[in-house]
């Protein structure tokens, strides 16, 4: 929010102008109608006693008169007239008249002019005692201001008077004759009132347009200050949702990796920290609840589970945080029997085991835990604290799940030779240290060569290194592309010289992590590699793991499909050992199957494993699929397995992993035991 927030409207603006307006008219006109029914009520007082004057005249002058004199009507109203005034200033005189007109044909001298005095001088006639008659009227242009009072035969003097003028008896005592009439011209009294009525309303009008001028700019002043103030109040919850998001979780509201990790360095700068301990929380299964439930059902439990972990530590030092994903890491220390290592990690176990339900599901969330104890460790860093924690957590995990592990001096051993394992391996790749072996691959009905799986070979400091160990390490790593190219290219650039050598067609199967599935280059790369070293399309077989190509099976089978259109064949590795799903297999069309030796070792006539390998075997020949069977050792598995004239056959019984020389030594007797069964390259 900005100041000019508290800045006032155009529209505020007008409409506090045209109240001060309004109120002002309102001052004005109460103004004017004071003044002018003042106006009014003193004209009509002084008009009637001008009347009462001039009629308290008649009757002292009719009682002074000498008896049976007579006074002209006209000369009356001349001295009437004249006293009338005598009493007025100059602008009254001038603006001032009375008249005394009588009844028509009996009043002598004046009549009534108008119709409208003939009526107020009957309505007296017929209401001898009606009240006075007070009118302001318009006439001519100008406010007429008149006052009407009849006028009563109250003396017998008067009586006489006019009954001898008129020679007969036309009044009596008490009779009105007339009617006293008087005019003032009030337009000049109407004019000041409407002028002052103006001088009142401009300055009513700038009276209050400065109060409410002065008060708007109070609640200016106010509103800027409530804007400031909530501005603040707005930047400081900003402030420290910012600062809440940059430290905690968003979805559980658990403290996130950094505030963890200062956390931690904070704790392990104390003096007392030998007790200090370290678990991270692994989620089992956690990707099987998103696929089958939903993410929203994963959100859930992941707050379900944060809830949970905070619970376990309720009465134990330490804290809680979400690392990413299904992760979780704890801190503590073990002051008390309920914070010993053990005690923790199984109540955390048997918390995570009730289960949670969300909608129509119903889950019990599982967890693997790796926990680090500081006094334990070889080292005096937070990393390898943290990593002393994962390699537990690595342990907890092989161990089948669902369990923990307490980092000890053997996986402390481990963890050393991964490191040098670790540091050793990319230099090793790129500098050719590693080397390849060829293990042949037979067909099973005649023994005839078919080809060759390429494996790699690893000697460190005078140790041979399983390949399970330093792979492993290669994926966790990130050399494993390094690694997968360079022992495709060995092994394209040996076929191609042997084919060279011995004009006979010699396939070579490459196994790819899945992770080098997820280079975005790895189609160029491959098609790199079989332009460097001459080698055919069709004479090299990408081997993809089960476990790889249903958990990456969008990228696998893009990656496959192409290749496929330019020849090179894929086969699908450990078929059986993993999620096996025929869905998939349908979908990315393998040329190869190749069967786990899981299901070789204990075969026996008609028992399962018999049974089950036939059924597969039936199934990937009725496909069109190549069938290669691993792990073949002894004369009694061949021919419980021989089945049809194309499957193909791997294992010690035929033979061990060869030398690249020992290789082409076992080429060069099969053609020169069996030349008839060898077809020539094309």
């Amino acid at each position: 929010m900005q100041d000019y927030l508290a800045e006032p409207k155009t529209s505020d603006v007008r409409k506090a102008f045209m109240c001060a307006v309004f109120a002002a008219l309102l001052t004005a006109v109460g103004y004017f109608t004071i003044a002018w029914a003042d106006d009014k009520a003193i004209n009509e007082r002084e008009r009637l006693q001008l009347i009462k004057m001039t009629n308290s005249f008649v009757t002292i002058y009719s009682q002074n008169r000498k008896a049976g004199s007579t006074v002209p009507a006209t000369f009356r109203r001349l001295g009437i007239e004249h006293f009338s005034n005598s009493g007025l200033s100059g602008d009254d005189q001038e603006n001032t008249s009375v008249t005394v007109p009588g009844r028509p044909g009996l009043e002598l001298g004046l009549t009534a002019q108008t119709l409208h005095q003939e009526d107020m001088i009957e309505h007296f006639v017929n209401n001898p005692s009606a009240p006075p008659i007070h009118e302001h009227k318009f006439e001519g242009g100008r406010l007429i201001g008149r006052t009407v009072v009849p006028s009563v035969a109250n003396t017998a003097s008067c009586v006489s008077c006019h009954n001898n003028l008129l020679e007969e008896e036309v009044y009596q005592l008490g009779d009105v004759m007339g009617a006293y009439i008087v005019e003032r011209d009030l337009t000049s009294n109407l004019i000041a009132d409407i002028k002052y009525s103006g001088m009142w309303f401009v300055s009513s009008l700038l009276i209050l347009w400065l109060l409410g001028s002065r008060e708007r700019n109070h609640n200016i002043n106010a509103l800027r200050l409530e804007s400031r103030v909530h501005i603040e109040k707005m930047k400081n919850e900003a402030e420290a949702k910012e600062k809440f998001l940059l430290s905690h979780d968003s979805l559980t509201g658990l403290p996130n990796r950094k505030l963890f990790n200062d956390y931690l360095s904070d704790a392990l700068e104390r003096d007392q920290n030998e007790n200090l301990n370290a678990a991270l929380i692994d989620l089992d299964e956690f990707k099987s609840v998103n696929d089958t439930m939903g993410h929203a059902a994963g959100d859930a439990l992941l707050v379900e589970v944060a809830a949970r972990l905070n619970e376990c530590l309720r009465d134990v030092n330490g804290i809680v945080a979400r690392l990413g994903g299904d992760e979780f890491a704890i801190v503590w220390d073990a002051e008390c029997r309920l914070g010993e290592p053990d005690a923790l990690a199984q109540r955390i176990l048997n918390a995570m085991a009730k289960p949670m339900e969300f909608e129509k599901w119903q889950v019990a969330p599982k967890c693997s835990i790796g926990i680090a104890t500081w006094a334990n460790i070889h080292s005096n860093t937070q990393a390898d604290f943290l990593k002393s924690a994962d390699a537990a957590l690595y342990v907890a995990k092989g161990r089948g799940k669902n369990t923990y592990q307490l980092f000890d001096r053997a996986i402390d051993a481990s963890i050393i030779r991964q490191n040098k394992i670790a540091a050793r391996l990319p230099l090793s790749i790129h500098e050719g240290e590693l080397r390849i072996v060829m293990q042949p691959k037979v067909l099973l009905h005649d023994g005839s060569f078919k080809g060759f799986e390429t494996l790699s070979r690893w000697r460190l400091n005078g140790e041979d290194i399983s390949p399970e160990e330093f792979v492993a390490v290669a994926e966790n790593t990130g050399s494993i592309r390094e690694l997968d190219l360079r022992v495709m290219h060995e092994a394209a650039s040996f076929s191609t010289k042997l084919e060279q050598e011995t004009g006979v067609a010699v396939p070579v199967a490459v196994n790819l992590s899945a992770n080098t599935f997820r280079s975005g280059s790895l189609l160029e790369d491959i098609q790199d590699v079989l332009w460097e070293t001459g080698l055919r399309p069709d004479r090299l077989t990408i081997e993809v793991t089960e476990t790889a190509a249903i958990e990456n099976w969008k990228l696998v089978q893009d990656v496959l499909n192409r290749l496929r259109e330019i020849g090179v064949r894929a086969a699908l590795d450990d078929f059986g050992t993993g999620y096996s799903s025929l869905a998939y297999l349908l979908r990315m069309k393998f040329d190869e199957i190749k069967i786990d030796r899981e299901f070789v070792r204990d075969i026996k006539p008609d028992n399962d494993n018999h049974k089950l390998l036939q059924h597969i075997a039936e199934m990937a020949e009725s496909l069109g699929v190549e069938l290669v069977i691993e792990g073949i050792e002894t004369e009694q598995q061949v021919e419980l397995i021989r089945g049809s004239a194309h499957r193909i056959g791997q294992g010690y019984y035929f033979s061990r992993p060869l030398e690249l020389d020992d290789a082409r030594d076992y080429l060069s007797n099969t053609i020169s035991d069996r030349p008839s069964d060898i077809s020539s390259s094309a």
